[in-house]
């Protein structure tokens, strides 16, 4: 065997490795210990306290609904357990929204081209708490400030597709 291809085929062997260490870490990875950076980080964005209490769980499936090569890509399915919206302090009540339980899918091969696509998305239990104020002021409505993106770097956008 000649060197290049010793170095060829060390060079496919590590990333193989590589490979296989990276999907075992994000199989076996206990989503539970992301709870507070993302309950911390929505909280921070939405201008409101934001809690998941429960379970945090992601779950990799084929979806059956593909053809082709596709159908064998397997999809990260998101699933949320006790989740919690406060309202704005001028509000009446501390809660907005509660869930039992929130599950979506998240389809892999649009985030190469910086596309978000959520195909589904299940609520369950959902108790909203809506008011609006006599001066216009809506519970529903947040303060989102505005990225300001350079022309430099391409756009993400998201789109949600009917089942």
């Amino acid at each position: 065997m000649t060197r290049s291809r010793k170095i060829f085929a060390w060079t496919g062997a590590i990333l193989l490795l590589v490979l296989a260490v990276l999907v075992i870490v994000i199989a076996t990875f206990d989503w539970n210990r992301i709870k507070p950076t993302l309950n911390e980080k929505v909280s921070e964005a939405l201008h409101r306290p934001f809690a998941i209490n429960g379970n945090l769980a992601v779950q990799w499936q084929r979806e059956p609904e593909e053809g082709g090569w596709r159908a064998w890509v397997p999809w990260p399915r998101f699933v949320a357990e006790d989740l919690s919206l406060g309202n704005p302090e001028w509000s009446k009540t501390p809660q907005m929204v509660t869930l039992k339980r929130v599950e979506f899918r998240l389809s892999p091969l649009p985030l190469i081209v910086q596309r978000v696509v959520i195909p589904r998305i299940d609520l369950t239990g959902p108790d909203a708490k809506i008011e609006r104020l006599a001066d216009g002021r809506a519970n529903w409505t947040f303060d989102l400030p505005t990225l300001a993106r350079s022309n430099s770097t391409k756009a993400w956008s998201a789109s949600m597709t009917r089942p």
